[in-house]
């Protein structure tokens, strides 16, 4: 009896680290969850939250706003816009924390916005139909809020597993950038698709233009700001 409690108690234990093992890859790889350990995003996004709320207006600027994508640019240098150009970005942001913090973005009442949100819900297991209802009341915040700024829904961006397990499939990324799409054509709102100008011929995100799969790195971003201009 007690051999059967410890074969049992073995077996357990294997289950148990096989699981974590498991879930830890799915979510990205042992990096990546070391990442997640040592930076608290929801910390994060209080003090960021905060600052943006101390800076002054900037009445008539471009705002960038989302999550990472957004965070880990230089915008104003990169666009070389006439007008500033705010960066309203947090790593690991999501629509709804992108929606509670609206009226500050709007205190602004930008020329521009450009919105690109919504690769971390899909991280956390949110399908692009649980999604949308949210983004919807975002886009509806925005032009109540702020009917005379020009604004542009930008697609969701395409990841490479094959350079990194991210924890998501493209599959899903274009799922939600269709519904993404639907609500641009629903408020008459410009949509600028940078998913198929970053994806390669696998449909992944083009390894020149990524470090680790899921962030742009300098080249990256040169193809976004590309997209931008021929838009404008």
């Amino acid at each position: 009896m007690r051999r059967f409690f410890f074969l049992s108690s073995i077996l357990a234990n294997v289950l148990l680290a096989g699981s974590l093992w498991y879930l830890v890859q799915h979510l990205g790889g042992f990096q990546y969850a070391l990442s997640r350990l040592r930076h608290d995003e929801s910390a994060l996004y209080r003090s960021r939250s905060s600052l943006f709320r101390q800076l002054p207006e900037q009445r008539g600027a471009v705002v960038m706003l989302g999550d990472s994508q957004i965070a880990q640019c230089e915008w104003q240098e990169l666009l070389d816009d006439s007008l500033p150009v705010l960066n309203r970005g947090i790593t690991g942001d999501h629509v709804a924390g992108v929606l509670a913090r609206m009226e500050d973005v709007l205190r602004n009442r930008p020329a521009r916005l450009y919105l690109c949100v919504g690769v971390n819900d899909l991280l956390f297991g949110k399908t692009a139909e649980t999604i949308a209802p949210v983004y919807r009341e975002m886009v509806a915040k925005i032009r109540s809020g702020a009917p005379d700024t020009r604004l542009t829904l930008m697609s969701v961006l395409p990841v490479n597993n094959t350079i990194k397990k991210i924890g998501i499939q493209n599959a899903d990324i274009q799922a939600l950038n269709v519904q993404i799409q639907e609500i641009a054509k629903q408020y008459a709102i410009p949509y600028l698709d940078l998913y198929n100008q970053l994806t390669d011929a696998q449909g992944n995100l083009i390894s020149a233009c990524t470090d680790d799969g899921l962030h742009l790195n300098g080249q990256g971003y040169l193809v976004w700001k590309k997209a931008m201009d021929k838009q404008l």
